[in-house]
């Protein structure tokens, strides 16, 4: 008999064949015998995340926005200025500047933290807690046209359990950017116009000393004067063309004395003058003449035609026999007039020749001077190149530093007037009406939720799950035998004095939940926490 109870009480109890309301009965009574820990769990967990809440307070952000604006109109007037940002919000916008020590300082004081008691460590550690709630956000709006103004918009938003100290804070860090970026900029300008006025002395210093050093050079070296090498060159090409020329006319009057030399051997020193021995002579002399002109100039000159046409009339008087051959009464023998023409000749083309040749002698002379010139010019040329290079150097430096110092007066002015950026809060700081993120309402609301939600999953769990009999009904279905009666828990005195309390301290424990919750939040609705 026991044998086969067992094997029809394998199965076990299958509770989620029992109706309904006998597992709501069930779980009816398992609640009040389990009230206490259910209650626990439920309070505890919306207490936990009622105080969740208190210890997160809510977050208010304040944010501000200030407008960047490079100023157009004074572009023209800065063009090539020293320290020109080509980006106007990254080259004088950035975090270094918002987050300096002196701005943090003033964010300090403005929202109400900076104490006399407060220490370095502490201070650091809270700065950095005010820097990581803080967010910068730089957006740009790139120019159409090049006149066009660069504009730039700087965001500032800054979290905060303190609404009015989010809107406090907010409103110093804008205006803290705006002193900080114009006093950046201002020193900036400043030191940039003190380091190009330096550099000016500088560098005029070292042009002065360049021009000294190269009229001093030029004085010990009179051929380091500028353009005496081309001059130098002029005039060996003067004196070789000199000396050719004369070497040409050296070599025509030796050809001419050459020639009249062996005319000069030709004649007689000494002749009877008779009519056909005058015009023997005048030939001669004709036949003379014709061969000097030819020396000088070719056959078509007109001097060359006239001797020859002379020639030609003497030599007709000849063969015409106009001319006699007979003594003249009285004649005696004298000097040869032919002879003494080309005696004189011969001694005129002896003193071109030497004239020619001292001409020679001398464009040699000078020209080998020259020559020694050309090596001195080009021995001192490479010291006074480099001086002259040093002193064109120094002076395109100084000009362009003049200009620049001109160009950096002018920025710093601007600067310290504030008008080479425009800066405008176009979005100013504003108190916030509603907290962001998670409120108290939030966490109440999760652990309301999560109090109720966890003890019902336990309880369904115990009902559902637990292998022991809950009602008659369950032994009728399994195990197919009727019963016949259902005898009731008994429990003793000290049972149930024990059931009662728990039961009093669970309902007082699921009560004070609520009243606590109602008490919280008309705390938090009449700004008291």
């Amino acid at each position: 008999m026991n044998s086969s109870y067992r094997q029809m009480s394998l199965p076990g109890p299958a509770p989620d064949r029992l109706p309904t309301l006998s597992l709501l009965e069930v779980a009816r009574k398992e609640f009040r015998r389990y009230i206490l820990p259910l209650a626990t769990i439920f309070a505890g967990i919306a207490f936990l995340f009622l105080a969740w809440g208190l210890v997160n307070p809510p977050t208010y952000q304040s944010s501000a926005t200030v407008l960047v604006q490079d100023n157009a109109a004074i572009t023209p007037l800065m063009e090539g200025r020293t320290a020109a940002p080509n980006d106007a919000s990254r080259a004088v916008i950035s975090r270094d500047v918002l987050f300096g020590s002196r701005v943090m300082d003033e964010v300090l004081r403005a929202g109400g933290w900076l104490k006399e008691d407060l220490s370095p460590i502490e201070k650091e550690k809270l700065i950095n807690s005010i820097i990581d709630r803080t967010e910068v956000a730089i957006s740009e709006r790139t120019p159409v046209r090049s006149s066009d103004p660069k504009l730039s918009l700087v965001k500032i938003t800054y979290s905060d359990s303190d609404a009015k100290r989010a809107h406090a804070v907010t409103k110093r860090y804008s205006e803290a950017l705006i002193e900080q970026v114009l006093d950046s900029r201002a020193h900036a300008s400043k030191s940039a116009y003190q380091f190009i006025d330096a550099q000016v002395d500088q560098y005029q210093k070292a042009l002065a000393d360049a021009d000294r050093k190269l009229k001093q050079y030029r004085s010990e070296n009179p051929d380091a004067m500028p353009g005496v090498d081309a001059d130098v060159a002029a005039r060996i090409a003067e004196l070789r063309r000199s000396a050719d020329n004369a070497s040409m006319d050296l070599a025509d009057v030796g050809a001419q004395e050459h020639q009249l030399m062996g005319m000069l051997s030709r004649e007689s020193q000494v002749t009877t003058i008779s009519r056909s021995t005058q015009t023997n002579a005048q030939l001669a002399g004709l036949q003379a003449e014709y061969d000097r002109l030819l020396l000088s100039y070719t056959d078509q000159h007109p001097d060359v035609v006239r001797v020859r046409n002379q020639i030609r009339e003497v030599q007709g008087q000849l063969r015409s026999g106009r001319a006699t051959g007979s003594v003249m009464p009285g004649a005696t023998p004298t000097m040869n007039p032919v002879y003494e023409q080309l005696r004189n000749q011969l001694a005129d083309t002896r003193r071109q020749g030497a004239a020619a040749a001292s001409r020679v002698a001398s464009a040699q002379a000078l020209l080998r001077q020259e020559y020694e010139r050309s090596r001195k010019v080009m021995e001192s040329g490479g010291e006074a190149t480099a001086l002259t290079r040093a002193q064109e150097v120094n002076r395109e430096m100084y000009e362009d530093l003049l200009k620049r110092r001109e160009n950096a007066r002018v920025s710093m002015s601007l600067d310290a007037d504030g008008r080479s950026l425009g800066f405008q809060i176009q979005e100013p700081a504003s108190v916030p009406l509603l907290p962001t993120g998670l409120r108290l309402a939030h966490f109440a609301a999760t652990g309301l939720a999560l109090a109720i939600f966890v003890p019902l999953l336990l309880l369904s769990l115990l009902v559902k799950h637990d292998p022991r009999v809950r009602v008659p009904l369950q032994i009728e279905r399994d195990a197919g035998l009727p019963v016949l009666v259902a005898i009731p828990p008994h429990m003793t005195r000290e049972q149930t004095e024990l059931r009662a309390r728990q039961f009093r301290l669970g309902s007082a424990l699921l009560i004070s939940v609520p009243v606590i919750y109602g008490v919280v939040m008309m705390l938090k609705v009449v700004d008291v926490l």
